[in-house]
């Protein structure tokens, strides 16, 4: 007869130790299922509690469906809302995960023992394994996760780590220094970046020639770079770097055909990043052939433009740091420690 195991959990949010402990459940049955438990009130009051937005279990069990894909290991959903906690609900408990599951299963895996002693009275004839209870492999839990994701990063799902990444936005007019600083602070952390797209497809679909744009192209320009920034995203190291993005995208849509491109505004989320480093055109303008806004008065009017933008979409002032210094190394300095800051919130 195949065995068949039950794995079920709040994974808020999937972790090492979580993963672990379904890997060597599944060795231990020939058919596993992972049972996300949601409860909305109380899984939001935990997120609340570690100041983060609530990990719904629609997103919790997309990320251990990434993570366990291609293992024959079902990751299925199970809504609480309706049943008592625990004690008090264990009878209604015990009939919702029999319900849930769509085959008679024989084991249940967990990693507390407190539990023990519900299981047996609830599920007759199921038995209750207990996986690693004092976590001497992995020694974290879903709560030190919550309340301190950047001392912990290591232990968080590769899956759910883009949602704890800080997403740090560079951003400015024409040659103020975005394309450098972002490399620099890429480096600095160790950690992925998104290039600007917009100079790359002037030279490869309009031939260098800034002239023959049109709105359509500026509608392929903000979905490429949306396209890029997520995969950067998915490979960062607690924190991402975002050299430009949508509303300059629109400014220079406006600036240059006089209107903003139809699906450009789509992809303006005012609260996409964390943190907002606004550029001031105080350093040296560098003519390379695809730039023209050069005068001084040109480009500090188009900096008050551009932030003016960000305003009217609604960014959070708060989240943005207007950096003024010409100084390069001053440049640099602030926003170490700007960023140095946001990790440690």
């Amino acid at each position: 007869m195949t065995k068949v195991g039950v794995f079920p959990g709040k994974f808020l949010p999937p972790h090492r130790g979580h993963l672990t402990a379904i890997l060597r459940a599944h060795a231990l049955c020939d058919k596993l299922y992972v049972v996300i438990s949601e409860r909305s009130v109380e899984d939001g009051e935990l997120c609340h509690a570690a100041d983060i937005p609530y990990l719904d279990g629609v997103l919790r069990q997309r990320w251990l469906s990434q993570e366990l894909q291609g293992l024959d290991i079902t990751v299925l959903l199970q809504n609480e809302d309706s049943i008592a906690p625990f004690p008090e609900g264990w009878g209604d408990y015990a009939r919702l995960l029999q319900q849930t599951v769509p085959e008679a299963f024989q084991v249940i895996f967990g990693g507390e023992e407190d539990y023990r002693a519900g299981h047996k009275e609830h599920f007759k004839n199921i038995s209750y394994k207990v996986l690693d209870p004092q976590r001497t492999q992995w020694s974290i839990s879903g709560t030190e996760i919550r309340n301190r994701p950047y001392l912990h990063w290591d232990y968080i799902a590769g899956a759910a780590r883009p949602f704890f990444a800080r997403k740090v936005l560079i951003t400015g007019p024409e040659s103020c220094g975005k394309t450098t600083l972002t490399r620099k602070l890429a480096k600095v952390y160790c950690t992925s970046w998104s290039e600007e797209l917009g100079r790359d497809y002037q030279e490869d679909v309009v031939g260098g020639n800034g002239d023959l744009f049109n709105l359509e192209d500026f509608n392929r320009i903000t979905h490429l770079q949306y396209e890029q920034d997520w995969h950067a995203l998915r490979s960062a190291n607690k924190v991402c770097f975002f050299d430009t993005d949508a509303v300059v995208t629109a400014f220079f849509s406006k600036v240059f055909l006089g209107g903003i491109a139809s699906r450009v505004e789509s992809f303006i989320d005012p609260s996409k990043y964390d943190l907002i480093i606004a550029l001031e055109p105080t350093v040296p303008w560098v003519a390379d052939g695809m730039r023209e806004l050069g005068s001084p008065e040109l480009r500090q009017q188009s900096f008050e433009q551009l932030i003016s933008l960000y305003q009217q979409y609604g960014f959070p002032a708060e989240r943005i740091l207007r950096v003024s210094s010409a100084d390069y190394y001053e440049r640099l300095e602030t926003c170490i420690g700007a960023i140095d800051a946001l990790l440690q919130k």
